[in-house]
């Protein structure tokens, strides 16, 4: 007689591999919407190089690239989620961050955003997509504190925490992002309960946002302190243990245009992806060549070496699904070009070659969507 209690393992085994299905199709989805969004996202960036900011058209082209942008972090959230409970923390730098969600969450509306970035701006530890979470929401808070507009000043810098200090955390080096707004304030019987959840209020407010941002920062071993006067504003100040690397882009990049000769190979089973890439980079004065996959990317190469003229620069894509993806076809093109010049692409932020290219043989990694001032910063760093 079969003990109720014991489980099937065929039934477990299914269970298991229903639930990897599940995941598997989840992050298919979420990589198709990507290259969507990278579709979008780079059109809308030519038709905005293609207009002035006097055009009629300027403001819509660029609020349309906040809301696509935004759809791109609702993405990363789905990500995430996707994997349940799997929270993998990476080295990573504030300032892109900082410059991304100001430009989501102020940029467009009627508050005037001031960033200031220490050039020496020390990298943090965690979860990114939740941290850039946590600064969405302070700012949005910020604007919000502000219905008649007003300046939202935002800081990142490096801070010092010692014994004595006001600070409830343990002595060390910190990374600290001040978000100031000339709102109403918060009565200080209030200061104490804001990060409560379901403390809220707002109308239609849930109280979930400032006690997320408070758990999550906590989480990563910093925390979250805020100043207010009533009619004066608000300061919320989050602090984040700092590591010895510095944030290679709290230097912010230079705009002028990057004007360039010769080929660029782009490896990518989207032809659409292909298509807008090879669009973007023309602007800036390449040729393009194809490949879906990487046994085309290799044979294109090949061809390329044999006349003489390698291409400057090979932009592949991570995954090509039931073909060969960037990682493989990187090792078989230094077998044929050691000097070859290698950049890998991917919608996912924490996947290992993006997180630690070199190691894969790439010199750089450009995450999608991206847009056209992404593909330029990148351009000018790997090109020589």
């Amino acid at each position: 007689m079969t003990d109720p209690n014991t489980k099937d393992p065929l039934k477990t085994l299914e269970g298991c591999m229903g639930e990897d299905i599940e995941k598997m199709m989840s992050e298919e989805v979420i990589h198709d919407f990507k290259n969507i969004l990278t579709g979008i996202l780079g059109n809308l960036g030519i038709a905005k190089d293609w207009s002035k900011p006097e055009d009629q058209a300027y403001p819509f082209i660029e609020a349309a690239e906040r809301v696509t942008k935004q759809a791109n972090q609702l993405a990363l959230q789905m990500l995430a989620d996707a994997r349940g409970g799997e929270r993998k923390h990476f080295d990573f730098g504030l300032s892109k961050i900082v410059r991304d969600s100001v430009d989501l969450m102020i940029g467009g509306s009627h508050c005037s955003p001031r960033v200031q970035i220490q050039k020496e701006l020390k990298m943090v530890r965690g979860d990114e997509t939740r941290i850039r979470q946590v600064i969405n929401n302070l700012l949005v808070n910020a604007k919000q504190a502000m219905s008649s507009g007003g300046v939202v000043s935002i800081s990142a810098s490096n801070i010092t925490i010692t014994e004595d200090s006001e600070y409830q955390l343990d002595p060390g080096e910190y990374v600290k992002v001040c978000i100031e707004d000339q709102g109403v304030g918060i009565p200080e019987e209030n200061l104490l309960k804001i990060f409560e959840m379901h403390y809220t209020t707002k109308k239609e407010g849930s109280g979930i946002g400032l006690a997320s941002c408070i758990h999550i920062t906590k989480e990563h071993g910093g925390s979250i302190h805020v100043a207010s006067e009533v009619g004066q504003g608000s300061t919320f100040s989050i602090l984040l243990p700092a590591l010895e690397k510095i944030d290679s882009d709290a230097i912010l990049k230079t705009d002028e245009r990057v004007e360039g000769s010769g080929t660029i190979l782009v490896m990518d089973d989207e032809k659409m992806v292909q298509q807008i890439i090879g669009d973007m980079l023309g602007i800036f004065g390449y040729e393009v060549e194809f490949a879906s996959n990487g046994d085309q990317a290799i044979q294109c190469y090949e061809r390329a070496l044999l006349k003489g003229t390698p291409p400057k620069l090979v932009i592949m894509d991570l995954t090509i699904p039931g073909g060969m993806g960037g990682v493989e076809a990187v090792k078989c093109l230094k077998d044929l070009d050691p000097n070859v010049r290698s950049v890998v692409s991917s919608g996912n932020p924490n996947e290992p070659a993006m997180r630690h290219c070199n190691e894969y043989g790439f010199i750089a990694s450009i995450q999608k969507p991206y847009t056209l001032n992404d593909l330029q910063s990148m351009l000018a760093n790997t090109i020589e």
